[in-house]
Formats: C-alpha cells, sequence, structure tokens
C-alpha cells in the first residue's frame, strides 16, 4: 500500500524557493494489478501506485451501464465494502487539482464474491462451514 503523493518541483527566486505541484501534460496511465487482501477481518481492494498521483477516483458501473464516481482515496486501496453492493469498479489516477481528464480509466474490475459451502449429514441438516 502506498499514499498518493503529488510531485513537488522547487524553484529558487531571491534567495527563497517557490514551491509548485507537478501536473503532468499527458494523462495518468490505467491503475493495474489489482488484488484484494484481508486484514484483520476487513477486505481492502488494492492496485500498483501510479507515480504523480495525488489521489484516485472510485468510479462504479450503474445499472443503467454509465460510470459513476463513488468516491476519491488517497491512497492506493480502499474497504470493499464502500462499493455498497456495487461489485464492477474502475480507478482513475488524478492530480492535486482534479481528476476530470486526468487520466486513463483502468479496466473495469470485479472482485470475487466468496463462496460459502454448508456440508449436511446423510438427513440433510447442516455440519459445517467452509470456503473450499
Amino acid at each position: 500500500m502506498a499514499k498518493a503523493k503529488t510531485t513537488w518541483i522547487p524553484i529558487p527566486s531571491e534567495g527563497a524557493f517557490l514551491v509548485i505541484p507537478f501536473i503532468p501534460t499527458v494523462p495518468f496511465p490505467p491503475a493495474s494489478n489489482f488484488s484484494t487482501k484481508v486484514t484483520a477481518g476487513i477486505t481492502y481492494v488494492t492496485w500498483d501506485d501510479i507515480k504523480h498521483a495525488s489521489r484516485y477516483q472510485i468510479q462504479v458501473l450503474n445499472s443503467q451501464g454509465q460510470w459513476v464516481e463513488l468516491f476519491v482515496v488517497d491512497e492506493n486501496q480502499f474497504l470493499i465494502s464502500k462499493l455498497n453492493g456495487n461489485y464492477e469498479f474502475r480507478v482513475i489516477a488524478c492530480n492535486i487539482n482534479t481528476c476530470n481528464n486526468t487520466g486513463l480509466a483502468s479496466v473495469s474490475f470485479a472482485p470475487s464474491k466468496k463462496v460459502t459451502f454448508i456440508h449436511t449429514d446423510l438427513l440433510g441438516s447442516p455440519v459445517a462451514e467452509t470456503q473450499e
């Protein structure tokens, strides 16, 4: 996990430094290498950090087939529970000023759902649950 970081450019000016943010002139590349991780029973979605990105916009596919902004994060991860039942999402890298037209959207990603198997005895009464 990495915190998104704005790249700052120092410009010397009469014995002092003026510092301005670096805003790329080309779109950020799409986020890649998505995975899920579980920490203390909480599931996170993670991806590779994108150089010079200040934050990340998370979009979900709504029921009309349109991508809509759900929230913005400062790290290359978020709680899967924040998807609020939406399972297909994508990530766009943002600069310090905006998320509009700043980066290419990642390929849409749908974290796998957990399947719970219920094992029964010969009479059909449940006796155990497993993830395998």
